[in-house]
C-alpha cells in the first residue's frame, strides 16, 4: 500500500506541474489544462495532510489499531484520487466507444467514500458502527449533489468542461451520476457489513 500511494503521489505531482507549466495547445484539446493540473496537485496536497490531521485528532501513533485505519484510509483515498485523475487524463473519453467511465467514477467513489467514512467514524472517533454507517452514507449523498453544483460552478466561473459530457446534456447526464452515485453508496453500506462480518475490521460499540 505505502508503495503504490507514493507512486501516486510522485506522478499526480509530475502530471500536475507540467499541466500548470507549459502551454495548452500542447495538450489534446478536451483537456481543462489548468483546472487537471490543480486538481492534480490538490489530490497530493489531500492525501498527504489528511491523514496526518486524523492522526493528530485521534492519537493514533500509539494506537496500533487506529494506526492500521489511517492507514487503510489513506490507501483507499489515493485509489479514488488516481481513477478521477486517470478519467481526466483520457478515461472520460471511453463513452465515445460506449463505455461511461465517468459513471463507475461515481460509483466506486460513493462506495469507497461510506467504506473510508465508516472507518473514521468506527474506528478512530469509537462512534457506534450503525451510526458511522448511517452518517457516512448521509454525506456521500450530499457531497454527490454538491459536486454536481460544483461541476456547473466551475464551468460558469472559470469556462471549464467538466459538468455532463463535456459541457453537453448535462441534465440527463447529472440524473445518472447521482443515480450511479446512491447505488455506490447502498454497496458501501453492504461492503462494511460484510466486511465486519467475515474480516472483523469494525467492531460493534
Amino acid at each position: 500500500m505505502k508503495l503504490f500511494i507514493k507512486i501516486s503521489i510522485i506522478a499526480l505531482l509530475f502530471a500536475g506541474l507540467i499541466l500548470v507549466s507549459f502551454p495548452i495547445n500542447w495538450f489534446p484539446l478536451f483537456y481543462d489544462v489548468q483546472y487537471m493540473g490543480l486538481a492534480a496537485i490538490g489530490g497530493v496536497a489531500v492525501i498527504i495532510i489528511l491523514p496526518r490531521i486524523l492522526n493528530a485528532l485521534t492519537g493514533a501513533t500509539d494506537d496500533k489499531n487506529k494506526k492500521q485505519a489511517i492507514n487503510l484510509f489513506q490507501f483507499l483515498l489515493t485509489v479514488a484520487v488516481i481513477s478521477n485523475a486517470l478519467g481526466d487524463l483520457g478515461l472520460y473519453q471511453l463513452y465515445k466507444i460506449g463505455f461511461q467511465y465517468d459513471k463507475l467514477i461515481h460509483f466506486s467513489t460513493s462506495l469507497l467514500g461510506v467504506f473510508i467514512g465508516a472507518i473514521i467514524l468506527h474506528k478512530l472517533f469509537e462512534i457506534r458502527l450503525s451510526y458511522a454507517v448511517v452518517f457516512a452514507f448521509i454525506t456521500v449523498i450530499i457531497c454527490g449533489i454538491g459536486w454536481e453544483f460544483w461541476e456547473r460552478l466551475c464551468d460558469f466561473l472559470f469556462k471549464t468542461r467538466i459538468a455532463g459530457v463535456y459541457a453537453s446534456d448535462i441534465s440527463n447526464d447529472t440524473k445518472f451520476d447521482l443515480l450511479f452515485g446512491a447505488i455506490g453508496a447502498v454497496s458501501g453500506v453492504i461492503l462494511v457489513y460484510c466486511t465486519n462480518i467475515h474480516s472483523g475490521l469494525f467492531k460493534h460499540l
